[in-house]
């Protein structure tokens, strides 16, 4: 039987990053961390207005994805999902990182702009480790929500 290690690795060699997601993949990856599906309709429009998608896929299977909406000046990063078979695989870091780097590419010389998030309960030293920093620090208030349901 292959060791933790040996799977580990085979997994970080063939992980290929892609820039679309079907909204069945974006649901059936909600379904597999314990969250609820959202309307097709719905997540087809919110993925047709993201402006950064990256998905993770391991031997052509969908196992993770992130997403990014922005204006050029800040960047909100809404989902970081990874299939709980491939957790702790450095596959979140990997999207969070190619987010980065398309950011990083959209900015232009001499300005700035900030990618903000909004960290599920315990998630937060996972995003610490990718270099986030917790609200509030030195200039910024609380981060706030306000939720709308029907």
């Amino acid at each position: 039987m292959r060791g933790f290690f040996d799977r580990k690795r085979e997994i970080n060699m063939e992980i290929k990053i892609k820039n679309n997601l079907s909204a069945n993949e974006y649901n059936n990856l909600r379904s597999k961390i314990g969250w609820d599906t959202k309307d097709i309709e719905v997540v087809q429009n919110a993925i047709k207005n993201s402006i950064i998608i990256k998905k993770a896929t391991f031997k052509d299977k969908t196992i993770g994805m992130a997403r990014a909406i922005g204006d050029g000046i800040y960047y909100l990063i809404v989902d970081v999902l990874v299939d709980p078979e491939y957790q702790k695989n450095g596959i979140g870091k990997k999207l969070i990182h190619e987010i980065e780097k398309e950011v990083e590419n959209r900015t232009k010389k001499g300005q700035k702009c900030s990618i903000n998030l909004v960290s599920m309960s315990g998630k937060e030293e996972f995003y610490e480790k990718c270099g986030f920093k917790k609200i509030p620090f030195d200039y910024t208030g609380h981060g706030m929500i306000k939720r709308i349901e029907k």
